[in-house]
């Protein structure tokens, strides 16, 4: 395979995807799921990867068939107020993380404004640094998540795993489609699959497989170390690298906080990328200061509203069903077909 300026290889795709989407569990807490955080949660993720894979599949044929559902002008700029909403949300998690966990008396405001300057920088050099940067952290979290495994499971006890059920049915769907409607990856293809030089389904797919089976494993995990008292924790997963340890003396919480910053810092930019390639503001860099603007104000708003304090299912499965299923459905059905292919279909 020939290199191509600025195109991604496939493996660069799965990488940034993978790490994009393992992201969840570490930000997974009380205002990300609802009922117990019990051994159920691992039937929430099988059924929610199956409907990952379904809802997928409308972009995935858009994708083949070479179809621009981002062409029209206005539907090109909701794609980026959504994305920089993400962008946002992923950004206000680790502000809140922070502020709860770290340091009390941490600015969230203003750790969030340097996180985004940041990302405005990547996103400003482009696709290419931003895959490299990905293939990078990949290596990173793969040995982050191998250690805290690795140390955190000689504290581990299968008794902690029963009662295996105790949410009810339907927290049990709700969680699963919480995990599906957190694959953002499939939305981000849109914009990223022509900067592929290679194939897209198969880095793509694998990406999503491979980040559901890991987040099975540490929720496993995370539940036979934490027991009943993971239901409690803010965030079950920085409990559980808090307790595992290299010695007596030596946590791996710093470990988890570092890989959280670095995958973090590389999903944010990719949204801050993706919301400046819809906007399409001509101007080297503008239309990333803009996006980055726009990414701080969302912050700031959700913040004032008290976002990260209640429940958050609906505001994130909602816009994802309207962005990753039902408009790229309707331009399926709905799309004008070109010369060549009525010829094709008369012939």
């Amino acid at each position: 395979m020939k290199y191509k300026r600025g195109k991604i290889s496939p493996f660069s795709l799965f990488a940034m995807f993978f790490v994009s989407r393992i992201l969840v569990v570490f930000t997974l807490c009380n205002v990300t799921s609802i009922g117990i955080y019990s051994s159920d949660l691992i039937i929430s993720l099988a059924i929610g990867l199956a409907a990952a894979l379904l809802i997928s599949l409308p972009i995935v044929y858009i994708l083949r068939k070479k179809i621009n559902v981002l062409e029209p002008k206005w539907l090109s700029v909701l794609y980026g107020i959504y994305f920089l909403y993400l962008g946002a949300v992923t950004v206000g998690r680790f502000s809140f993380f922070a502020s709860m966990e770290l340091n009390e008396n941490t600015q969230s405001l203003f750790l969030a404004s340097i996180i985004i300057v940041a990302c405005m920088y990547a996103a400003w050099l482009g696709i290419e640094p931003i895959s490299r940067f990905g293939s990078f952290i990949l290596a990173v979290t793969v040995i982050g998540i191998v250690s805290v495994v690795g140390f955190g499971m000689q504290n581990f006890s299968i008794l902690d795993l029963f009662p295996f059920t105790q949410n009810t049915i339907s927290n049990v769907f709700i969680n699963a489609l919480s995990f599906t409607c957190e694959t953002t990856e499939i939305i981000l293809l849109l914009v990223l699959a022509p900067k592929v030089n290679g194939s897209i389904v198969k880095p793509f797919y694998l990406s999503v497989i491979l980040s559901f089976l890991v987040c099975a494993v540490l929720f496993f995990l995370s539940i036979g170390v934490l027991g009943d008292t993971a239901s409690v924790a803010s965030f079950p997963f920085y409990e559980l690298s808090q307790i595992s340890k290299f010695d007596e003396s030596e946590r791996l919480d710093s470990v988890y906080t570092a890989f959280w910053i670095f995958a973090m810092f590389l999903k944010g930019s990719l949204f801050l990328y993706c919301a400046a390639s819809c906007f399409k503001i001509k101007g080297k860099g503008k239309g990333t200061i803009v996006s980055g603007i726009g990414i701080f104000a969302a912050v700031w708003l959700i913040a004032k509203l008290g976002f990260f304090l209640r429940v958050q299912n609906w505001y994130i499965i909602v816009p994802f069903l309207v962005f990753g299923f039902i408009i790229p459905l309707f331009c399926l059905i709905f799309r004008k077909k070109s010369k060549g292919e009525i010829l094709l279909e008369n012939f």
